[in-house]
């Protein structure tokens, strides 16, 4: 009984001395914010993102607010990582379309951040989307050009050939999506460096490559972007498995 009584009392005192949100954060999620699901929060850049959808019309408003240390937070890169969280969900939900993007109006007391996002009083970030999946209008392109710039990118080689490949964040079921560009070199080149990223991102061999497809970079031109395809340019859609 008094190793009972030792055990609790020193649970107690560790609990006292570590904040919920440190020593449990799926539990402090659920009692903090019960209303939410798991399904609710993004981790990224080090901040987990709280999400909140609400159905306009046949559009949907997204409002994204990133946490640390179990509040929310407006420390440096929270912006981005708002970001990054809304094309992880908007991705997720278009699958195989395009990424329809209004253009942003600010809310009472608020203020636009960009042509799409917009930031509410207490420095949550919104955005309003649908999904097209006929094809894609300058207004796509543009929410492409965005999707991308938040992607992390890395230097590779393949054949004595220089590439870049563009990483975005997995989705909410899974879905990871990569971008190569080779400076030169086949498509053969592509698919090979592919496999060789999504076998390096992925923590065993056991992946798929559900789709893969000829991608496109995107290049400011006035107003309007400008498409610049070529062959060695590809995108890849996969999942990884435990």
């Amino acid at each position: 009984m008094k190793k009972l009584f030792l055990f609790f009392g020193i649970f107690s005192l560790t609990s006292c001395l570590q904040p919920l949100y440190e020593s449990d954060y799926p539990v402090y999620q659920q009692y903090k914010y019960w209303e939410s699901g798991k399904n609710d929060w993004v981790d990224i850049d080090q901040f987990k993102v709280q999400t909140f959808k609400t159905p306009v019309g046949e559009k949907t408003a997204l409002r994204l607010i990133p946490q640390q240390d179990g509040l929310p937070s407006s420390n440096d890169g929270y912006l981005r990582a708002a970001q990054k969280a809304a094309f992880s969900i908007m991705s997720e939900i278009c699958a195989e379309g395009f990424i329809n993007l209004d253009s942003a109006a600010a809310p009472k007391n608020g203020r636009t951040l960009d042509r799409f996002f917009y930031q509410y009083p207490d420095a949550s970030v919104g955005v309003t989307f649908s999904c097209r999946y006929k094809k894609p209008t300058t207004l796509n392109l543009l929410a492409e050009q965005k999707k991308w710039s938040l992607a992390q990118r890395e230097w590779k080689k393949i054949n004595d050939t220089q590439a870049f490949v563009d990483i975005l964040p997995p989705s909410g079921n899974g879905r990871q999506q990569i971008r190569v560009r080779l400076l030169g070199g086949t498509i053969s080149d592509n698919k090979k460096l592919a496999r060789q990223v999504v076998q390096d991102i992925c923590p065993t061999s056991n992946f798929r490559i559900l789709s893969d497809r000829e991608g496109f970079e995107i290049s400011p031109n006035g107003k309007v972007p400008e498409i610049v395809s070529d062959k060695n340019v590809r995108i890849y859609d996969f999942n990884c498995h435990p």
